[in-house]
C-alpha cells in the first residue's frame, strides 16, 4: 500500500486552517457589511422620507395658490374685455387676490397671470427677486403661451437669470398662469449639513437635477442630468414627488462605508485580517524552513535512487534538524555506492529513457506555441476558436503526460493524432489535408504511445507552411515479414523530405554523434524502438520522387520491454 507524503498532508492541513481563517474573515466581513448597508439603507429612506414630506407640502401648497388663482374665472375672462373700465376693475380685483395669497404667506416667490390678447401681465413677487429676475421671470411667462416645449400642468425647472426655479404654468392660447419658487426655497426646517453626507437632490421626469441638498460631486451637480451619475459608486434610495413629473433622489458614496462602521468592528476586523497575515507569514515560513528543505532532500535522495550515484545532498540548511539528517544521509549513500551491482543498469537505462522520452513531450516551445497561438486568437476576438483550441490543447496534453515507454492501442493513438489535428488547424487553417486509413479489425493492435503524433508533429515543424497545403496520408495494414505477422505503419507527405544525414541516421547507416540538436523526436523514436523491441531496422525513412517522404514502422505483436502506464 502506497504511502502519504508528508509534505502533501501537511500542506493540506495548513491550507484547510488557512481556508478556516480566511472563511471566519469573510464570513465576519459580509456580516459587518450587511450591519453598515442596512442601517446605510435605513437612514437614507429616513432622509428622503423627511425631505420629500416637506417638498411634498411646499409643492402642494404652490398647486393650491394655482388652482385658487385659476379659480377666479370671472375676473380671468373680464380681464380679456374690450372695455376698459370693466378689464381694470377686473385686473385690480385680481391682483388683489393674489396680493392676499402672498399676505397668507404661500411658499410661492412669484405668482404671474398674463393675458395675451390685452398684453395684461399682474405679477405677486416675494421681496427676495430682484427687479431684473421680475422681468424676466414676466418675460418667460408671456413665452410659454406660444412655446411648445413648455407643457402645461406640468411641474418643471428653469433657469431664469442665474437662478434656478421650479415652477407649473397653466396655460391657453391666451392666458398663461404660472406659479414660481426658487429651488433653493424648496426645503425651510431642514439643515442640508445634517444629512449624513449624502447628496439628496430633485429632478424632472427628463432626469435634469434641479437642486441638491448636501454634497456636489463630479457626476451630481446643479442643472446636471442623473443619466451621467455612476449610480454603481452610491448607495441609492428615491422617492416620487408628484407622479410622472417629480422625483427626489438620496445617494450616500460606497466609498464612505468604514466611516459607518463602529471602533469596536474595525478592531475586530483588523485583528482577523492580521491573523489571516500572520498565517500567510507562517505558511512562508513553514515552505521556507520545512517543505523547501524537504523537497530539496527528496529531489537529490530521488535522483540518487534513479542511479546518479554521484549526486549528494549539498544545499546549505538553516536548522539543525535538516542539516544532520543531511550529513547522514550522505554518509549513507557514501556507503551504497560501494555495493551497486551491474545487472541494474539495464533497468536504469530503460528509466532514463522513460524519463527523457517524457521530456521530449512536453517541450517548453510547443507549449509556448500554444501560448502564443491562443494569444493571436484573442486578439482577433476568436473566442470560440479559443474554447476549441484550450479543449484540444487540453486533451493533448493530458494523453502526453502518460507518455513513456508503454503501448496503447492503435485507435487511441490517432484519436489522439486526430485531436491534436483539431488544435493545430486552429494555428495553420487549411494547411494541411490528412487521409487516415485504419482498418477496423487492427484499431486494437498495441503500439507505443507517441508514435504516430511525433512524426505528425514532426511534419508542423519541418514540412508546414502558410503559403501551401501538405497532403499527409496515415496507413496501417497488416503485413508478414520473415513469417512474423507485424502492423505497419506508413505516414507519406508530398513536402521536401528530409535531409540526407537524417536519412542516413535513421536508416542505420551512420551513428548519430550528439544528442542535442534537431529532429530528437525522430532520434527518441529510433532509440525507443530498438530499447522496446529489442530489434532494429523497425524504423525506415525515404524520400519519394518528385517531392515529399514516407516513413515506414513495423510494430511486432508483443514489445519486450515495457513499463505499467502511471494514471495521473
Amino acid at each position: 500500500m502506497g504511502k502519504k507524503s508528508f509534505i502533501r498532508m501537511f500542506i493540506i492541513y495548513l491550507l484547510v486552517l488557512t481556508g478556516l481563517l480566511l472563511g471566519v474573515v469573510w464570513i465576519l466581513m459580509i456580516s459587518s457589511y450587511g450591519i453598515i448597508d442596512k442601517e446605510i439603507k435605513e437612514t437614507s429612506n429616513a432622509f428622503i422620507t423627511i425631505y420629500s414630506n416637506e417638498v411634498e407640502n411646499s409643492i402642494s401648497e404652490l398647486d393650491g395658490t394655482l388652482k385658487n388663482v385659476a379659480s377666479q374665472k370671472v375676473d380671468l375672462a373680464k380681464i380679456k374685455s374690450h372695455n376698459e373700465n370693466e378689464k381694470t376693475l377686473a385686473a385690480i380685483s385680481l391682483h388683489t387676490y393674489m396680493k392676499s395669497l402672498f399676505i397668507n404667506r404661500v411658499p410661492a416667490d412669484a405668482i404671474i397671470v398674463y393675458e395675451n390678447y390685452n398684453d395684461i401681465c399682474l405679477d405677486m413677487i416675494s421681496s427676495s427677486v430682484n427687479y431684473t429676475q421680475k422681468e424676466v421671470l414676466r418675460d418667460f411667462t408671456k413665452s410659454t403661451i406660444d412655446d411648445p416645449q413648455v407643457e402645461s400642468s406640468i411641474w418643471n425647472f428653469i433657469r431664469l437669470d442665474g437662478q434656478m426655479y421650479l415652477y407649473k404654468v397653466l396655460k391657453t392660447s391666451e392666458q398663461a398662469i404660472a406659479v414660481y419658487i426658487e429651488s433653493d426655497n424648496l426645503l425651510t426646517a431642514l439643515k442640508e449639513e445634517e444629512n449624513g453626507n449624502r447628496s439628496i437632490f430633485l429632478v424632472n421626469n427628463e432626469g435634469e437635477i434641479g437642486k441638491i441638498w448636501g454634497n456636489e460631486t463630479i457626476d451630481i451637480v446643479n442643472g446636471g442630468n442623473i443619466s451621467a451619475i455612476h449610480f454603481e459608486k452610491y448607495y441609492n434610495t428615491d422617492q416620487k414627488i408628484v407622479e410622472g413629473q417629480l422625483f427626489m433622489y438620496c445617494l450616500k458614496n460606497k466609498s464612505d462605508f468604514l466611516k459607518q462602521a463602529s471602533t469596536s468592528m474595525i478592531i475586530v476586523m483588523a485583528m482577523a485580517v492580521i491573523s489571516f497575515l500572520f498565517m500567510l507569514l507562517f505558511l512562508k515560513y513553514t515552505r521556507a524552513e520545512i517543505i523547501r528543505p524537504m523537497q530539496v532532500m527528496i529531489k537529490d535522495i530521488l535522483r540518487i535512487k534513479q542511479g546518479d550515484y554521484h549526486n549528494r545532498i549539498d544545499a546549505d540548511f538553516k536548522t539543525h534538524e535538516f542539516q544532520m539528517l543531511k550529513d547522514t544521509t550522505n554518509d549513507m549513500v557514501d556507503e551504497i555506492v560501494g555495493l551497486k551491482i551491474q545487472t541494474y543498469e539495464k533497468k536504469i537505462e530503460l528509466q532514463d529513457m522513460e524519463l527523457h522520452s517524457i521530456r521530449l513531450q512536453l517541450k517548453p516551445h510547443f507549449f509556448l506555441n500554444a501560448l502564443t497561438t491562443i494569444s493571436s486568437l484573442s486578439s482577433q476576438n476568436k473566442n470560440e476558436q479559443i474554447r476549441q483550441y484550450i479543449s484540444s490543447l487540453s486533451r493533448n496534453v493530458r494523453y502526453m503526460f502518460r507518455a513513456g515507454l508503454h503501448t496503447v492501442t492503435v485507435l487511441e493513438e490517432i484519436k489522439h493524432v486526430i485531436n491534436y489535428f483539431e488544435m493545430q488547424e486552429l494555428k495553420y487553417p487549411n494547411c494541411i489535408f490528412h487521409m487516415i486509413d485504419l482498418p477496423k479489425e487492427l484499431e486494437e493492435w498495441k503500439i507505443p504511445q507517441m508514435l504516430i503524433h511525433t512524426f505528425v508533429e514532426n511534419e508542423y515543424k519541418y514540412a508546414v507552411s502558410l503559403e501551401s497545403t501538405l497532403t499527409l496520408l496515415i496507413k496501417i495494414s497488416n503485413q508478414v515479414i520473415d513469417e512474423e505477422e507485424m502492423l505497419m505503419i506508413e505516414i507519406e507527405d508530398d513536402g521536401k523530405g528530409y535531409p540526407q544525414e537524417v536519412l542516413n541516421y535513421m536508416n542505420g547507416i551512420t551513428e548519430k554523434t550528439s544528442d542535442k540538436g534537431t529532429r530528437i523526436g525522430l532520434w527518441s523514436i529510433k532509440n525507443m524502438m530498438e530499447l522496446m523491441y529489442e530489434r532494429k531496422g523497425l524504423v525506415i525513412l525515404e524520400n519519394i520522387s518528385p517531392h515529399g517522404c514516407v516513413n515506414r514502422i513495423y510494430i511486432p505483436k508483443t514489445s519486450r520491454n515495457e513499463r505499467k502506464i502511471e494514471q495521473y
